[in-house]
């Protein structure tokens, strides 16, 4: 393992500066780093380079040396993590993590910032005040493969920025798909509108889909983005003074099945909550993720939206989940997630926390 000891901090402080000469004289011929292979750990010189190509790639700039010098300790730390967990890849198949704008920042800092503060433990109750009915979607035979993007059921990619209300994204993502199934219609809905004015939910700390919908319905709708745009940070509900531009009548929670949410997905996109610990090292050329460092997992800590799914060349079958991270992650702000893996909880228990809103 990678260690930052005494001697590194030195040398770090000491190479900058060269480093800095060095990008001014000579042209960087090294690979982009997002798409080398981590596996197999580097000398301390091979860590510093590797930290100066990701600094240039992503245009980081430090205010000074000492932050400087801290952030490439988390640097190290993540890229640790990255190298053993590639080191564990038992099949082609297998995903790569690595480096991608988040390699900076701490697990800490990152759960903070982007992640459901409060963890959603799977054998936790369910409120009974919020209508959700457990049952079966009946669907008689799915469709081999389905992409609801290509059906015009799909906003485009946001970015959350560092209000962490990812579970605004994924329920709003959920009635923009219902809707635009119903009306042959897709317009892009107000995430803000939720995080101002869903007081069962706690704003960019942490809040569920169903709060949101709840909300949705005793409102009487939801205003559209262009109307109520994003800000990025909780403020004052403004839904009084906004007309709505869609409507949802209740929702529903899938059964914890693949096979369930197999067939609700055929249906409607859906709203899932995942344990995200390797989403911060996922890259456009990671792959499916297999779920290796989640398999067993029970608790989840990110809301996003399922919205499709298919099979790769390897025969290996995947979610499409769309993310609330921007387009500039994973793959233009999606990630792939294996399936029918036989989990009783999925990867990264993908299949525990599944719902979807009705329009009647």
């Amino acid at each position: 393992m990678i260690s930052y000891t005494p001697k590194l901090f030195l040398i770090f402080f000491i190479i900058t500066t060269f480093i800095t000469l060095f990008m001014l004289y000579y042209p960087n011929s090294s690979q982009k780093v997002h798409i080398k292979h981590l596996d197999k750990h580097l000398s301390e010189d091979e860590v510093i380079q590797l930290f100066k190509d990701w600094k240039k790639e992503y245009g980081r700039v430090y205010k000074d040396n000492e932050e400087m010098a801290k952030k490439f300790v988390i640097f190290t730390s993540n890229l640790n993590y990255i190298i053993e967990s590639n080191a564990r890849r038992n099949s082609p198949s297998s995903h790569i993590l690595g480096l991608n704008k988040f390699s900076d920042w701490s697990q800490e800092e990152f759960k903070e910032t982007y992640l459901n503060q409060k963890e959603m433990a799977i054998d936790s109750d369910i409120p009974t005040d919020n209508g959700i009915e457990l049952k079966e979607i009946a669907y008689s035979e799915p469709p081999s493969s389905l992409d609801w993007r290509k059906k015009g059921a799909v906003s485009a990619v946001k970015h959350q920025g560092t209000c962490g209300c990812c579970w605004a994204f994924s329920a709003v993502g959920g009635i923009e798909g219902i809707n635009a199934i119903a009306t042959k219609k897709l317009i892009t809905l107000s995430t803000q509108e939720l995080v101002d004015c869903d007081t069962a939910s706690c704003g960019c700390k942490n809040g569920r889909e169903t709060n949101g919908w709840n909300w949705v319905i005793k409102n009487g709708g939801i205003a559209s983005d262009a109307a109520y745009p994003y800000k990025a940070e909780k403020g004052t509900c403004q839904a009084s003074k906004i007309a709505n531009s869609a409507t949802i009548s209740s929702f529903a929670k899938v059964a914890i099945s693949e096979d369930a949410l197999w067939r609700a997905t055929a249906i409607q996109p859906i709203s899932v909550n995942v344990d995200s610990r390797d989403f911060q090292y996922y890259t456009k050329h990671t792959g499916i993720l297999d779920g290796r460092n989640c398999k067993n997992t029970t608790d989840t800590n990110h809301a996003v939206l399922i919205v499709g799914y298919d099979r790769s060349k390897a025969g290996v079958d995947y979610w499409i989940v769309k993310n609330s991270w921007g387009q500039d992650w994973g793959k233009k702000g999606y990630i792939w997630i294996q399936r029918n893996t036989g989990l009783p909880y999925g990867v990264c228990a993908i299949n525990a926390w599944a719902y979807y809103p009705i329009k009647k």
